[in-house]
């Protein structure tokens, strides 16, 4: 089986002799950048690229033997020589556990929402980031992961109405909930939109069909500690220029998003997510569910 010996910070400041073809005939290379030793059964080969004069220099040597015991190798007047040896990876090894950082960003919706609460997709959107901890017990192809992160959705309503809770009631209705109120009669540039920011917990399992990094899909779900929301509106009416935020608006504390992705080599990956779980605790806003999509890296 073929072993090779990287050395690559040592050499640049140790000279390197090695015999020609032709006995008595000798060849130093002073501050190599790189030397590879490879032994095979009855063959040595010597490779060396790069010195201080040239790094673009290359220079092998093939050396045959019968007895293995003629091929002698050591270092001599180098301290914890060890140190400096790179030895290759086993290919049929693999890191069981890594650590890799998150990014998604995507389009986001409510869905469900009763009359009244006019929520569109555009320009609704959603950021996460965060830290994976991926498990691999039983080879490359099939990845277990944990990690936490954090992540904001923003959801914005048609022009026609705002959310507001205490206001422009009807005795029916609680004034804690949160209901659409039409804007005033000649109001500009209205606006008007839900916020959430919450604290993440992805658990996923990943099936890749090729090699590592190759195509593959992603099944699991994310907890999320939705740990602050706010409704906001503003309009202009005449000089008067309005902007409101309305907190504590009884968003659920434990939300849990249903999440599958597509993983495509040499791009980024596709992903999906619908909470099955209300957003809003009952009797605090619309009955309604969240609903995303866009690229994950």
């Amino acid at each position: 089986m073929k072993k090779t010996i990287v050395l690559a910070a040592l050499l640049g400041c140790v000279s390197l002799q090695a015999s020609a073809e032709v006995v008595g005939d000798t060849i130093e290379i002073k501050n190599v950048d790189k030397v590879r030793i490879e032994n095979t059964a009855g063959e040595q080969r010597i490779i060396i690229e790069g010195a201080r004069f040239d790094h673009g220099m290359k220079y092998n040597q093939t050396v045959t033997y019968d007895n293995p015991s003629e091929v002698k190798s050591g270092f001599s007047g180098t301290k914890d020589a060890d140190k400096y040896i790179v030895k290759p990876k086993d290919p049929n090894k693999w890191d069981k556990w890594s650590t890799n950082g998150y990014l998604n960003v995507g389009l986001s919706a409510l869905t469900g929402a009763p009359d009244g609460y006019d929520f569109k997709l555009w320009p609704s959107w959603e950021f996460g980031i965060g830290l994976q901890e991926e498990w691999r017990p039983f080879g490359k192809k099939n990845v277990w992961s944990l990690g936490f992160g954090v992540g904001w959705r923003r959801y914005k309503m048609k022009d026609s109405k705002y959310l507001d809770k205490g206001r422009n009631l009807v005795a029916s209705v609680s004034t804690d909930m949160l209901i659409p109120v039409d804007f005033p009669q000649g109001a500009e540039n209205k606006s008007s939109s839900i916020s959430v920011f919450s604290l993440q917990v992805p658990v996923t399992y990943t099936h890749y069909f090729t090699d590592e990094d190759g195509w593959g899909i992603t099944l699991g779900g994310i907890v999320n500690f939705n740990t602050g929301a706010h409704a906001n509106h503003s309009y202009s009416l005449g000089d008067y220029d309005n902007d409101v935020d309305v907190c504590k608006i009884g968003q659920r504390p434990v939300t849990i998003d249903l999440l599958a992705m597509v993983r495509i080599p040499s791009f980024v990956d596709v992903y999906f997510k619908y909470s099955p779980t209300k957003l809003f605790k009952s009797d605090r806003g619309p009955e309604v569910n969240q609903l995303s999509f866009g690229v994950w890296f």
